[in-house]
C-alpha cells in the first residue's frame, strides 16, 4: 500500500494497530445492550455461563472484551496463564469491576462499523468464523479438551482477518478476488500490508508479549487447539468454492481428519453447533446465515463444479448481468441424478424472456407419429405456426434435427418489428427435439453474433437441466 512505502515492518504494524483498534469490526447493539444490562443488574455475578453464552453470540464483542481485559490484566500484573486464556480472563473481569468498566463506558465500545452496512465478503468472514469456532469446539470435546476454549480459540484466531476485512476492505477484497489455488489468503495479505493477520492479532490481544512479539511467540499450550482450528479453517474454505480455489483440496483434508476423529456424522454435529452458536447472526444477517442449517461443503463443491461448466461457456458474457446471475443460481440448484421440472420451467418462463427472446417453443420428437410435437410454448411466437410438424423435409425445425449448427431465419422487413428466429437440436448423443426462439432485432448492435451467442448459452442450460448428453 502506498502509505506504507519505505516504512519498516515494525512501523507498519504499529500504524495498523492504531488503524484497527478504535473502529474494530461491527457488533450487534442488541447483544451489547443485553450484556451491559446484565452486568448492571448483577445477573452475571453468579451465572458466568450465561455471560459467556451472551458474549459468544457476537464475535466482535467477544474479542473486544478479551482485548480490553488483557490490557487491564497486564497492567495489574495478573498471571500470564490467565491473560492467555480467554475464558479465565473473562471470568477474572467478571469477578470485579473490570468487565463492567469495559462495557459500561459507552465511548469505549466501537460503533464505527455496522452489520447492516457491511459488504457481502465481510459478512461471509463472520460465517467462516462461526464454522471455524464451531468445528474447534466439537473437535475439542471429542478429544477430551475444553470445548469452550476450543470455540474461543477459533474466534480469537480469526480476529486478524476480521479486522483487515473491515478496516482494509479494498485490500482484502482485491486479494480475495485474485486468490489462486496455490495461494494462502494470509500470505497474500501480508505481501500487500507488510504484516500477517496473525501478527496483528498477537499484538492486539496479547499486550503482555510486548511490542517485539512475533507470531512464533504464541504459547505452545495452544498448539493442539490450533490444529483443530485449522480443520475448521479448511471446512470454512471448502464451503465457499466460489471464493476459494483451494476448496476441494481443503475439503479432502478436513474430511479425512473428521472421518478419523469423529466419524461420518461429523458434518452434522458441526452444523448443529454452528446453528446454535450463530443464532444472533441468523436474526440480523439472514441473507448469509439463514441457510447455515444446510451447511454441507461436499454439496457446495459439487454445485460449484456444475456452475463452473456454465461459466466456462464462451457466450455467457453476452448475457445481461441479471441473466448471468439467474443462470448461476439455476446451475447451483441442479441435481445430476434427476430432472427438476421447476428449474426447467424457471429457465423457459423467466430466464429466456429476460435474455431478450420474445417467444419460442420446445419441440419434442414423437416416434409413434414420426413428428415434432410442441411441448412448451414460450411467450408470443410471430414468425411461424406452432403445431405438430411431420418429420419430413420442408420445415426448419425438422432441418435443425440433422444440423450441427443453428438454423437462422430473419424477417425481410427492416423495421423495429423485424425478428430473428433460431432453431437448434436438443441432445448430442440422441436428438430428442428442437429449441426454437425468436427475438426482436431492435437495439441489437450485432444481431448475428450476440443473438446466436445468447441462444447457445440458453440451449446449453436447457440441455443441462434436462440432463441431456
Amino acid at each position: 500500500m502506498g502509505n506504507f512505502k519505505g516504512d519498516t515492518n515494525s512501523r507498519r504494524i504499529d500504524r495498523a494497530l492504531q488503524h484497527v483498534s478504535k473502529p474494530w469490526f461491527p457488533m450487534n447493539p442488541e447483544v451489547v445492550k443485553r450484556v451491559r444490562d446484565g452486568l448492571d443488574a448483577g445477573t452475571f455475578a453468579s451465572n458466568f455461563n450465561a455471560l459467556l453464552t451472551e458474549l459468544k453470540n457476537d464475535f466482535a464483542l467477544f474479542t473486544f472484551v478479551v482485548k480490553e481485559l488483557s490490557q487491564k490484566a497486564s497492567f495489574e500484573g495478573v498471571s500470564q496463564s490467565v491473560i492467555a486464556n480467554p475464558i479465565e480472563l473473562i471470568r477474572w473481569g467478571n469477578g470485579g469491576p473490570h468487565l463492567r468498566e469495559v462495557i459500561a463506558e459507552q465511548q469505549k465500545v466501537p460503533n464505527v462499523h455496522s452489520l447492516h452496512w457491511s459488504e457481502p465478503f465481510q459478512i461471509q468472514r463472520l460465517r467462516e468464523t462461526a464454522i471455524i469456532a464451531s468445528t474447534a469446539s466439537v473437535l475439542s470435546e471429542n478429544k477430551n479438551l475444553d470445548p469452550e476454549l476450543g470455540f474461543s480459540r477459533g474466534v480469537v484466531r480469526e480476529i486478524g482477518l476480521n479486522l483487515i476485512a473491515w478496516n482494509y476492505p479494498t485490500v482484502y477484497s482485491d486479494v480475495l478476488a485474485r486468490l489462486q489455488s496455490d495461494q494462502n489468503l494470509d500470505d497474500e495479505l501480508s505481501k500487500e500490508l507488510g504484516f500477517t493477520p496473525a501478527l496483528l492479532a498477537m499484538r492486539l490481544m496479547r499486550p503482555d508479549k510486548g511490542p517485539d512479539a512475533t507470531e512464533n511467540d504464541e504459547d505452545s499450550a495452544w498448539a493442539t487447539y490450533d490444529e483443530l482450528c485449522k480443520v475448521g479453517e479448511n471446512l470454512a474454505r471448502a464451503e465457499n468454492p466460489e471464493t476459494y480455489p483451494s476448496a476441494e483440496v481443503d475439503w479432502q483434508k478436513a474430511k479425512s481428519f473428521l472421518a478419523n476423529t469423529v466419524g461420518e456424522e461429523a458434518i452434522g454435529i458441526i452444523r448443529d453447533k454452528a446453528v446454535k452458536s450463530s443464532k444472533e447472526y441468523q436474526k440480523s444477517l439472514p441473507e448469509v446465515f439463514g441457510n447455515i442449517d444446510r451447511f454441507d461443503p461436499q454439496k457446495n463443491i459439487e454445485k460449484h463444479k456444475r456452475v463452473s461448466r456454465a461459466l466456462e461457456e464462451r457466450y455467457l458474457h453476452l448475457c445481461p448481468d441479471t441473466v448471468q446471475k439467474a443462470l448461476r443460481d439455476l446451475y447451483s440448484e441442479l441435481n445430476p441424478d434427476s430432472v427438476n421440472k421447476a428449474l426447467v420451467g424457471k429457465l423457459l418462463k423467466d430466464i429466456v424472456p429476460e435474455a431478450g427472446f420474445t417467444g419460442g417453443c420446445v419441440f419434442v420428437v414423437d416416434p409413434s407419429s414420426l413428428s415434432l410435437k410442441p411441448r412448451t410454448l414460450i411467450g408470443k411466437v410471430q414468425m411461424r405456426t406452432i403445431t405438430n410438424v411431420a418429420l419430413e423435409p420442408g420445415d426448419a425445425a425438422v432441418s435443425a434435427l440433422s444440423s450441427s449448427e443453428p438454423i437462422i431465419y430473419r424477417s425481410a422487413e427492416q423495421s423495429d418489428d423485424a425478428r430473428t428466429g433460431i432453431y437448434s437440436s436438443l441432445g448430442a448423443r440422441k436428438k430428442i427435439g428442437v429449441l426454437y426462439l425468436e427475438t426482436s432485432n431492435k437495439a441489437r448492435v450485432d444481431p448475428e453474433d450476440e443473438t446466436i451467442g445468447i441462444f447457445e448459452i440458453i440451449k446449453k442450460a436447457l440441455c443441462d437441466t434436462l440432463l441431456l448428453e
